[in-house]
């Protein structure tokens, strides 16, 4: 349920473009913040948990929405899937090659524990794959027809989670051959000590 709200808008967007408002990208623009605002609702209602990208997203959605139907300018909505996707690339390539906090673990942490150098891996792939799609939604939205841009926005949500999943899944089979199984195990100081150190029964031979 939780992986279904958090596409519902987007879902929302292109549904009503295509059967609801006759491709009018202002009145799907407005049913997209509509949406935006009841996802909210709904997470407050049932005490979902609100992940940090999901406020991202409806910062990026409403202020983009509101320029697009008050100034008729569509390609601010354009805009807004490449916005995201950029500032997410340069959050998650900052932090791999600048040695930053981690974005992603900051992100996911509550879910999931892994090691740093998988973290670090994981940052620097999903950091390729949102600066390609942020690319990519810009060139078809002033390359092509708004219809075919909508087209486009719909088969990205398989496209690209595709490619990320895919990736991901190589440098987790990878790190898991590397290290034995152990990707799950947060690094520490005292855990590489441990492995280092001799036990007690070495050191009394």
């Amino acid at each position: 349920m939780y992986q279904i709200l958090e596409i519902a808008p987007g879902v929302v967007f292109i549904g009503s473009y295509f059967f609801l408002v006759d491709q009018d990208i202002y009145w799907a623009t407005a049913f997209f913040m509509i949406a935006l605002v009841v996802q909210f609702i709904i997470c407050f209602l049932f005490k979902l948990k609100i992940s940090k990208l999901m406020w991202v997203v409806l910062g990026v959605g409403m202020t983009a929405g509101t320029i697009t139907i008050v100034f008729q300018m569509p390609i601010i909505i354009k805009w807004r899937p490449t916005a995201i996707s950029w500032a997410m690339s340069a959050a998650f390539l900052m932090t791999h090659f600048l040695g930053r906090k981690n974005i992603l673990k900051w992100l996911l942490e509550d879910y999931v524990q892994l090691s740093d150098r998988l973290w670090n891996y994981q940052t620097l792939v999903l950091g390729i794959v949102f600066l390609l799609s942020g690319t990519t939604n810009i060139v078809v939205a002033y390359s092509f027809s708004e219809q075919t841009w909508m087209f486009y926005k719909f088969l990205s949500w398989f496209v690209w989670p595709l490619l990320s999943g895919t990736l991901l899944g190589i440098v987790f089979w990878v790190e898991h051959r590397r290290t034995g199984g152990a990707i799950f195990e947060p690094d520490s100081k005292e855990s590489i000590t441990q492995k280092l150190e001799p036990s007690d029964h070495e050191s009394t031979q």
